[in-house]
């Protein structure tokens, strides 16, 4: 009994000692960050931050360091408004603001009675020591006569530079071998390399997926963990693409993706939505939409925003959202047929959400459920036992072993607007 006691009081305060370091920073309108204590709410400061991050928070980054970087979206083919001086990545170095250019380039070259058109689009990410810039980008050579394009191929680099942008070392180059673009347009059947990096800022790992935008939605074809040790980079292939990471352990070992709904031309519900869970290469479900809501004659679509592995890694929390209400007509799917069963158990389960769900890693397999929270939405961990969650667009602290509430007067408009890192 002492020593089940011991242990308990251990688990209380190294979360006590994560929260501790743990800094929370809500972006308000019009145009500022302010940060708060996360284990009382009170206000810490606030950073002025440009007017275009409340209308894009996801392109916005925090680290715990306080820095911030906001670096605005650039696709293939590089569009005319892309090129304009005005593309820069606004930064918050934690005591001033600097911007640096994006390094958008389109060049065209006549090859014959063909057009090469070389393009690239970087992306700039923080570092988790505060100390440099991740960048990645795609550098695509496209072949074009009139207008159609004809064969695409692309490299894709990764380098690091310091605070300001300068002194870039090279950190990964590989070549995506070259596509032929059957449709005429390259972005439908060529892939590019999208990059997940964890949300306090890039240290040891971070992940590449090839992905074809497609006709009638998403190809994706590879997936790489990319990480670090003693300074050197090392790709390591995944056994099947990783369409939409959500999360991933520091090493590695644990990442947890969503396969996304394939639905397109109208339709949101035309194959299964599922979060999974590799945990030292053993792939288990955490989410299953058929399987859970029977929904398969009805064009609603059930399926996780966003997870989170605990501190530990020994939960993962998610929220479980649908592209339907339960006071909004829902139409049959494309081949489905009228279930008057199954559109009631549909319209009972919209009620909840969107809706918190927490799952354990007992038995190693993530699959029982420890928590389940209606009509809120997830944030992260703050300790190893307690989330932050938004309800009714209200910071609250959610203890998932002893089910207490901590309500603050902080105000989350959205829970892409709240950063805990």
């Amino acid at each position: 009994m002492r020593n089940s006691l011991l242990a308990w009081i251990l688990v209380l305060v190294a979360g006590h000692s994560f929260a501790q370091g743990t800094r929370l920073w809500v972006l308000r309108a019009p145009d500022e960050m302010v940060e708060y204590d996360p284990l009382t709410f009170a206000a810490k400061q606030t950073v002025k931050v440009p007017a275009e991050v409340l209308q894009s928070p996801r392109n916005l980054t925090v680290n715990r360091l306080g820095q911030m970087l906001f670096s605005p979206p650039v696709a293939l083919p590089v569009d005319a408004s892309d090129l304009e001086p005005a593309r820069k990545v606004w930064f918050w170095n934690g005591k001033s603001a600097t911007s640096i250019d994006l390094g958008v380039k389109q060049e065209t070259v006549a090859t014959g009675s063909n057009q090469a058109i070389t393009e690239v689009a970087p992306a700039a990410f923080l570092s988790a020591d505060g100390t440099h810039l991740f960048w990645f980008a795609n550098q695509a050579r496209r072949l074009q006569r009139e207008d159609v394009d004809l064969s695409t191929t692309t490299t894709w680099q990764a380098w690091q530079t310091d605070l300001t942008g300068a002194g870039r070392e090279e950190i990964i180059t590989t070549k995506i071998p070259e596509c032929r673009c059957t449709t005429g347009t390259c972005e439908e059947t060529c892939p590019l390399g999208t990059v997940w990096t964890p949300d306090g800022g890039v240290d040891q790992l971070f992940l590449m997926t090839e992905v074809a935008a497609g006709k009638d939605g998403p190809a994706f074809k590879a997936s790489f963990v990319y990480k670090q040790d003693a300074g050197k980079w090392t790709a390591s292939a995944q056994e099947n693409p990783l369409p939409r990471v959500l999360d991933a352990g520091s090493s590695g070992d644990v990442i947890v993706f969503a396969i996304p709904d394939t639905g397109c031309c109208g339709w949101v519900n035309q194959s299964n939505d599922q979060t999974i869970v590799v945990k030292s290469g053993k792939a288990q479900t955490l989410f299953d939409e058929q399987a859970t809501y029977k929904n398969p004659d009805y064009d609603v679509s059930f399926f996780t925003s966003n997870a989170k592995l605990s501190p530990d890694r020994a939960e993962v929390a998610m929220t479980i959202t649908a592209t339907a209400t339960a006071n909004q007509p829902i139409q049959i799917s494309e081949s489905g047929q009228a279930n008057p069963e199954e559109s009631k158990q549909i319209r009972k389960a919209l009620a909840d959400l969107p809706a918190v769900e927490v799952k354990s890693s007992a038995d190693e397999d993530f699959a029982k459920r420890i928590a389940f929270l209606p009509h809120a939405t997830l944030v992260g961990w703050i300790s190893e036992k307690e989330l932050l969650i938004v309800e009714d667009h209200v910071l609250v602290a959610y203890n998932v072993v002893t089910g207490a509430r901590k309500k603050s007067t902080v105000r989350a408009e959205d829970v892409a607007r709240v950063f805990l890192r």
